[in-house]
């Protein structure tokens, strides 16, 4: 059965008894590296590198052609299935911080030798919720390394757990937490912010990959039922679950908080619907002021495996986005802090308690230590400065915006168009670990490419699947007059629109001249 654990601070946990856990669970003229970034009195820039670094020294293994993330430091067993997954969820966090060309590697080899060791078919899981964790970390496992087999695999589970779990015949819709056929007599029968939440999120996330529809028919279809069924939309709370008789378990969990802020920033991002934007921001000030003790997110919980993974996942998302850095960069900072603090020095690895010092115990599961290191991935050693996030990008010049022109096609043409703030004009922008700049379309969720790096002026522009290869990156650069210069890392050529205002002209590279034509307003 389940039942609740009271916790301070008016943290209220939820816990099931009969489940495993309740996780759930170049060249010469290139930039300098460092971006202008505001001061501020905060953890050490180099803190995230070195939180994962040695979440790898004590965790990792390459062995017999295998890459896998261990169960303890004391067992060297793979860890296996959805807990698994959870560890690769942390590398792919890294991943996303710094472009890495390790990490992308790695990221491969441990999706890879997950997929060996856990092959489909997955019917013998009843849980829907693991199948939304196996298929969250093959799906980003996809947006990083274009391995057309993670992609394959992660909308298999989707389907799979879709098809089986989506149920109209109580509670008007939802998916079972664990299938009722599969459920031992006597435990409950339900739908989870785990199940939902989490395969919402894979539903995003191949929308994004594949632009099938489908998926994002089924994310909102899936996002409204959580809405109405187990989603506090005055305070913000992300309820547990709610059972055939419609009575909901109004337990609380950090992990559930994040999930739906991730899936609600995601929907924002994808369809421009400010209500998900407002339900996110909700539903992180919920945690904020009722789920911490003194400011601090923590759990020493010894039956929990990750705790707050997911909540930095999607706060440190939301912020990034949308530019929210002056709200919440200090409370970021608060945790980040303790995290680093209460570290256990010998292995410099942070369990889930993070207001206290982490036990010298190494049979503690390595889940147990993802949430530090992903909390750490998110939060920055200075507060970003106004570039991050989402823009519209406009022609000093002449207010034409960057567009890339409505269309969704690997290697289509950029151009420029009249401001209108519609999809198809915002561009996000994210940082790699040599302070470069990625810029995204947040229509298509292609990247701004200069084609095959070339160095010719007057080349158009396109867009193509990210790889955060040196003709993705950008520099960005404020100039005196308030405009900045947006240069290819791999040719030097400026982002130029030709002095032209005519809709749909094609938007070029051209070296810098530092003319009206290649200066831009990141509004």
């Amino acid at each position: 059965m389940r039942f609740f654990l009271p916790l301070a601070a008016g943290l209220a946990l939820t816990f099931s008894a009969c489940k495993k856990s309740d996780f759930v669970k170049a060249n010469t003229d290139q930039k300098p590296a460092g971006q202008k970034l505001s001061t501020h009195n905060v953890v050490n820039p180099g803190n995230a590198d070195l939180a994962f670094n040695a979440y790898n020294n004590a965790f990792l293994v390459n062995s017999g052609g295998q890459t896998y993330y261990k169960k303890s430091i004391s067992d060297g067993t793979a860890d296996g299935t959805w807990v698994a997954s959870l560890d690769i969820l942390v590398a792919e966090d890294a991943y996303e911080r710094t472009g890495s060309a390790a990490h992308k590697t790695l990221v491969n080899n441990l999706c890879t030798t997950w997929l060996q060791n856990t092959p489909v078919p997955w019917t013998w899981d009843g849980w829907n919720d693991d199948i939304g964790w196996f298929s969250l970390a093959l799906i980003r496992g996809y947006q990083i390394t274009n391995n057309s087999n993670f992609l394959t695999q992660a909308k298999y589970g989707f389907d799979m757990a879709y098809a089986r779990g989506w149920d109209t015949q109580y509670n008007g819709g939802g998916i079972w937490e664990q299938q009722p056929d599969k459920t031992p007599a006597g435990e409950p029968i339900n739908k989870q912010a785990l199940s939902n939440n989490s395969l919402g999120k894979v539903a995003c996330y191949i929308y994004q990959s594949t632009h099938d529809q489908n998926y994002l028919n089924k994310a909102i279809q899936i996002y409204d039922w959580v809405w109405n069924h187990i989603y506090n939309s005055n305070t913000g709370q992300v309820y547990a679950g709610i059972d055939r008789n419609n009575v909901v378990d109004t337990g609380s969990a950090v992990y559930n908080q994040g999930t739906f802020v991730d899936y609600a920033n995601l929907l924002y991002q994808i369809t421009g619907n400010v209500n998900y934007y407002n339900d996110a921001k909700r539903s992180i000030d919920y945690v904020k002021n009722n789920m911490t003790t003194n400011g601090i997110i923590t759990n020493n919980a010894g039956y929990l495996n990750t705790w707050g993974d997911e909540f930095a996942r999607g706060l440190g998302h939301f912020v990034r986005d949308n530019r929210m850095w002056s709200t919440y960069y200090a409370w970021m900072v608060q945790n980040a802090n303790a995290i680093w603090n209460n570290r256990r020095t010998d292995y410099n690895i942070t369990w889930n308690g993070w207001d206290q010092a982490t036990p010298t115990d190494n049979t503690l599961t390595t889940s147990k230590f993802a949430s530090a290191v992903a909390w750490l991935q998110y939060t920055p050693g200075a507060q970003p400065d106004e570039i991050a996030g989402m823009h519209y990008v406009v022609s000093n010049q002449n207010g034409v915006a960057v567009d890339n022109n409505n269309t969704a096609t690997n290697g289509a043409g950029v151009v420029q168009w009249g401001l209108n703030h519609g999809q198809t004009q915002k561009w996000n922008f994210t940082q790699n670990e040599d302070s470069s700049w990625n810029i995204v379309s947040q229509m298509s969720w292609l990247a701004l490419d200069v084609p095959g790096g070339a160095t010719t002026n007057g080349l158009q522009l396109d867009q193509w699947t990210p790889t955060r290869a040196n003709n993705q990156r950008w520099w960005v650069d404020k100039q005196s007059d308030g405009t900045y210069k947006i240069w290819s890392q791999a040719t030097s050529g400026a982002l130029d629109n030709s002095s032209s205002s005519v809709n749909g002209y094609k938007l070029v590279q051209w070296g810098w001249n530092g003319g009206a034509q290649q200066r831009w307003l990141l509004q």
